[in-house]
């Protein structure tokens, strides 16, 4: 049995692997794509993932995000699938996976919904425009926050950041209750719709090439140190990294997006600290398997329910 360092790696070899086909088809249709989270602390402190990462995080503008879904269909290698969480009725995440159908790693929590397993993935999000005004920004950013929350509730009900989920958006316990009532009467995926469509309203509103900010599709952005003040200018290019055995684009104002997202500019020494407090990462909390295809488990999962309904 592999220890849990020796599947860490050839999980990130195998992410590499799917990076590079990525990396290779932006290239060959001059698509902007950046490095994010703890990717561009890995390519900035390590030339490298991480150690203890199993995963890669892009972030591309909206237009070129949109085109890279028209491209892979067409330009994929068979082994290779994007998974669009927002066509998903239980995904926990509202952007692209790009993962080895060869595969299976999906999280603990997902477990009970076949149709959120992938295989092993690097994450691709969209960067949107977001509005001028910084008073509005910031309403802009509760708006969709909030959306994202009440799409976990919905979906998750209380085994998903609950109460925390809501607790921020109605402290009143009696108020809260209520929400949680009434997002039930909606159909699951609505307001994961409802988000992507609003996100899309809002690039159309303000070109990303002409935005003064950005938004992310991310849960928890509205609390993340004024995550609201990221410049669209610190996208505006980027610095090519040694990255394992390729390169990786982060972003010129890769400082400033930190600071924001985490509160601090990262450094080795922070992130020696981190990694011994939180020592596992995706890895410990969900389903691995590197021979057999999440398509089999879904399988498996089709098959336990079908066994379910003819006991009942």
């Amino acid at each position: 049995m592999l220890s849990q360092d020796q599947q860490i790696q050839q999980v990130q070899q195998r992410v590499l692997d799917i990076y590079k086909v990525f990396k290779a088809l932006c290239e060959k249709h001059d698509l902007q794509f950046f490095s994010s989270g703890g990717t561009s602390i890995g390519a900035v402190l390590y030339n490298g993932f991480i150690p203890w990462d199993d995963d890669i995080d892009i972030n591309m503008p909206r237009e070129d995000y949109d085109k890279f879904i028209e491209i892979a269909k067409t330009e994929l290698p068979s082994h290779l699938e994007l998974f669009n969480a927002v066509n998903s009725t239980h995904s926990d995440i509202h952007f692209l996976k790009l993962h080895d159908n060869r595969t299976m790693f999906t999280a603990d929590i997902l477990l009970k919904y076949p149709d959120c397993y992938t295989g092993i993935f690097i994450d691709i999000e969209p960067v949107d425009s977001a509005p001028t005004d910084s008073k509005e920004r910031e309403k802009w950013y509760y708006e969709v926050d909030r959306l994202y929350c009440y799409d976990l509730v919905r979906k998750f009900g209380k085994t998903y950041l609950y109460p925390d989920t809501m607790e921020w958006i109605y402290p009143n316990r009696v108020k809260r209750a209520i929400a949680y009532y009434l997002l039930h009467l909606f159909p699951s995926d609505f307001f994961a719709k409802l988000y992507e469509k609003k996100q899309k309203r809002i690039n159309r509103l303000y070109s990303f090439h002409e935005a003064t900010h950005v938004t992310f599709p991310r849960y928890g952005m509205f609390r993340s140190n004024h995550m609201w003040e990221t410049s669209a200018s610190d996208w505006n290019g980027y610095v090519e990294y040694p990255f394992e055995d390729t390169t990786i684009r982060v972003p010129t104002g890769y400082e400033d997006i930190m600071l924001h997202q985490y509160g601090f500019i990262p450094t080795m020494e922070k992130q020696k600290a981190y990694e011994t407090a939180a020592d596992t990462h995706h890895i410990a909390g969900g389903k691995l398997d590197l021979q057999r295809s999440y398509k089999e488990y879904q399988n498996d999962m089709r098959k336990i329910g079908r066994a379910s309904c003819r006991e009942r």
